[in-house]
């Protein structure tokens, strides 16, 4: 990983409307992500989590401040980024093949047989191949997550924004799409940005926590994770930095988010 910045941000603010008014969801936010990090938004409901992740992706304009992707400003999407939704079912054409799913990022713009590849290679790093030719009704809420993370592989993204993907899923799904995410982003030294309201979610993944508190939010805390690499379900949650960070993060929340 290195150090160098994929996102920036500088006294960002973030307006949205509201009843009677406008309303600021985000106020003089600093911010950076270095190329290759796994950064996870952390906080409670209301904080402004998904607000700013849409806005790092060009789907929510910003107020005041600066925020920019590689250099480029991001009142707007700027290519090199992939999304992926919470809500899988609604993100997904359920009368398109698993494998037409993947494609619909890509197609259009490619020949057939780089197209095929693309496809084929997002397909296996999520481990879908042998239900290319499903239909997504046909599969459980993990699986129909996995279709809309290769969806988003498929494009070859430098940076991917993640609003808390595993959010619906039962436990055991979420742990293994937790590590089969860990193993895309060391194959592919993508840049990730994902939301979660998990602590220990948070930690298991990241290299960086970002915690928001207020309203309007600002960030409250940052905390680096220093847990070795590659890491494992039971023998990460083990370590007594993990027991560490995550006391930290509790006593975070009852301080800073209950306060």
């Amino acid at each position: 990983m290195t150090t160098q910045p994929s996102f920036e941000c500088e006294r960002l603010c973030i307006d949205l409307p509201g009843a009677p008014g406008v309303r600021r969801i985000i106020e003089d936010l600093d911010l950076e992500i270095g190329r290759g990090e796994f950064v996870s938004i952390l906080g409670g409901s209301g904080t402004g989590k998904t607000t700013l992740l849409r806005t790092l992706a060009g789907l929510t304009p910003y107020s005041s401040g600066r925020a920019v992707y590689e250099g480029r400003d991001v009142r707007c999407p700027v290519p090199g980024m992939a999304m992926v939704f919470q809500d899988y079912g609604h993100a997904l054409l359920m009368w398109r093949t698993v494998r037409r799913n993947v494609a619909l990022g890509v197609e259009g713009h490619l020949r057939d047989g780089e197209l095929d590849r693309k496809v084929q290679d997002a397909i296996r790093m999520v481990g879908l191949e042998r239900f290319q030719d499903e239909y997504p009704w046909r599969l459980s809420g993990g699986m129909q997550q996995r279709v809309q993370i290769a969806r988003a592989l498929a494009m070859e993204p430098s940076a991917l924004l993640m609003d808390e993907p595993f959010g619906a899923l039962d436990a055991m799904t979420k742990a293994s799409l937790q590590d089969q995410l860990l193993a895309v982003q060391a194959e592919t030294g993508a840049t990730v940005v994902f939301v979660t309201h998990d602590i220990e979610e948070a930690i298991y993944l990241s290299d960086t926590i970002i915690l928001l508190k207020g309203s309007p939010a600002h960030i409250a805390r940052r905390i680096t994770v220093e847990l070795p690499r590659p890491r494992d379900q039971i023998a990460t949650k083990e370590l007594p930095e993990y027991l560490r960070l995550r006391h930290q993060l509790y006593e975070a929340f009852r301080h800073e988010i209950h306060a």
